[in-house]
């Protein structure tokens, strides 16, 4: 990327690096909800005054649209689908990186997670940064 990220930016791609394991258990929570009919949040009709309410009868039609209309299940696919896009391009010391920064319940510091990823700390946190910048890519941030 030509651009660098923002502070904000790489911190917010870190957060969601973070947090993937719970974004992919809620996603495949919430979906199940839709298809299943136990919608977590009602569908709001903004046809204020319509004399039709334009919804579709179709039950299956119906969770289609809804599933394809929700923004948090688009935004929250999106994001995994990112997240899987490039950890599965990583070689596996990059993913051993990933794993003790981000998914691990410690907080480990660079030193080590560098050792048990077979590179330099400052080789470590180069990787991390284009993990990062690849993930932003992904997700449409600008280049």
């Amino acid at each position: 990327m030509s651009k660098r990220l923002t502070k904000p930016q790489f911190q917010y791609i870190e957060d969601e690096l973070r947090h993937y394991h719970e974004t992919k258990k809620e996603l495949e929570e919430l979906r199940s909800n839709v298809i299943t009919g136990s919608i977590y949040r009602e569908y709001r009709d903004d046809n204020i005054g319509g004399s039709s309410g334009g919804g579709i009868s179709n039950p299956v039609e119906r969770q289609a649209t809804i599933l394809e209309m929700d923004k948090q299940i688009n935004r929250m696919g999106k994001v995994v689908s990112a997240i899987e896009s490039v950890i599965c391009k990583i070689s596996e010391c990059d993913k051993t990186m990933i794993q003790l920064r981000y998914w691990s319940n410690h907080k480990h510091k660079w030193e080590y997670i560098a050792v048990q990823s077979f590179m330099e700390r400052s080789t470590a946190i180069r990787h991390r940064d284009v993990i990062i910048k690849e993930i932003a890519e992904q997700l449409g941030f600008r280049k």
